[in-house]
C-alpha cells in the first residue's frame, strides 16, 4: 500500500512537470509568433505607405524601416539620421541676421527675404551716408553766412541790458567770444542778439532779411541731420525684423514636418495583435 502511495506520487510529479514545461513552451511560442506579427505589419504598412503617397513618402517610410523592435515594447534602437542632419539652428540664423540682415534668412535658405532685408539695410546706409553729408555741407555753410553778416562788437554796442530783452550769454572767453555750436544756434534763435545782425536797425523789424536767411539754413540743416537719424532707426529696426524672422523661419522649418513612430494593440479576427504605426505630420 505504501508503494503505491509513492508510485502515486512520483506519477502527480511527473504530470506536473510536464504541464508546466509545455504551458512555458506555448508561451514561449506566443510570443515568437506576436514578434513575427509585428514586423510582418510593420513591413506591411511601409510598404502600402510607400504606395499611396509616391516615391518621396516611399522614401521617408524607407528610412523608418531601420528601427528595430525589442519584443512587443517597440523601443526604436535608432533615430533618421538625415532628418537630424537637416535641422539648423535658430540661434546661429538669428546671430547672423544681428550681424547683416538676411545672412540669416540665406541660412535658413528663405532667398526672397533675405534680399529684401539686404536691400532695406543697403537702402539705409546711403540714405544715412547723403543726409549726414549734406548736413556737413549745410552746416558749414550757415556757419559762413553767420560770420559774415552778423558781429558781435556791433552786437555789443547796440543791446542795452536795461532795456532790450535778454537772459542768455554767448560762450565766452575772457573778452573774447568762442564760436561754438551754441554760438551759431543763439544769435539766430533768441532776440535777444537781432542787434548783431549786420541790416538790423533800432526801430525796424526784429526778424531782419539776413537773420531770416540765416535761420532758413539752419532749419535746412537740422533737417538733414533728422533725416539721418531716421536712417539710423531703419538700419537698427531691419537689424531686429531680420534676426526674430531668421529665428522663427529656421525654427518654422525645422517643425514644418515631423514623423512618430509608435506601437498599439489592434483586434483582428478576435485576437489582439500589436502593430507598428507611422504618423507624419505637417
Amino acid at each position: 500500500m505504501r508503494n503505491l502511495h509513492l508510485l502515486l506520487s512520483a506519477m502527480i510529479c511527473a504530470t506536473a512537470a510536464l504541464s508546466v514545461d509545455a504551458e512555458a513552451r506555448a508561451e514561449t511560442k506566443a510570443k515568437a509568433e506576436a514578434k513575427a506579427k509585428v514586423e510582418v505589419e510593420a513591413k506591411v504598412i511601409v510598404g502600402a505607405t510607400a504606395d499611396r503617397s509616391g516615391a518621396s513618402t516611399g522614401r521617408l517610410c524607407a528610412l523608418m524601416t531601420g528601427f528595430t523592435l525589442d519584443g512587443i515594447t517597440g523601443n526604436p534602437a535608432s533615430e533618421s539620421g538625415n532628418a537630424a542632419a537637416s535641422r539648423k539652428k535658430p540661434a546661429l540664423a538669428a546671430a547672423l541676421s544681428a550681424a547683416v540682415p538676411g545672412a540669416g534668412e540665406i541660412y535658413a535658405g528663405s532667398w526672397i527675404k533675405a534680399a529684401a532685408f539686404l536691400a532695406i539695410e543697403a537702402a539705409a546706409w546711403v540714405g544715412y551716408s547723403h543726409y549726414t553729408s549734406e548736413g556737413d555741407r549745410m552746416r558749414i555753410q550757415f556757419r559762413a553766412y553767420a560770420d559774415q553778416y552778423w558781429n558781435y562788437e556791433k552786437w555789443e554796442s547796440e543791446y542795452n541790458p536795461n532795456t532790450d530783452p535778454g537772459s542768455h550769454g554767448l560762450p565766452m572767453e575772457g573778452n573774447r567770444v568762442i564760436k561754438t555750436q551754441q554760438y551759431y544756434e543763439m544769435i539766430g534763435k533768441y532776440d535777444q542778439f537781432m542787434m548783431g545782425w549786420q541790416d538790423w536797425v533800432r526801430g525796424g523789424p526784429d526778424v531782419t532779411e539776413r537773420r531770416n536767411a540765416y535761420e532758413t539754413m539752419r532749419h535746412d540743416h537740422n533737417h538733414q541731420l533728422i533725416n539721418a537719424s531716421r536712417c539710423t532707426m531703419v538700419v537698427l529696426t531691419n537689424h531686429l525684423l531680420s534676426t526674430v524672422d531668421a529665428a522663427w523661419t529656421v525654427h518654422r522649418r525645422n517643425t514644418k514636418v515631423r514623423a512618430a513612430m509608435g506601437m498599439e494593440v489592434r483586434m483582428a479576427r478576435n485576437e489582439a495583435v500589436p502593430v507598428l504605426s507611422l504618423s507624419v505630420a505637417w
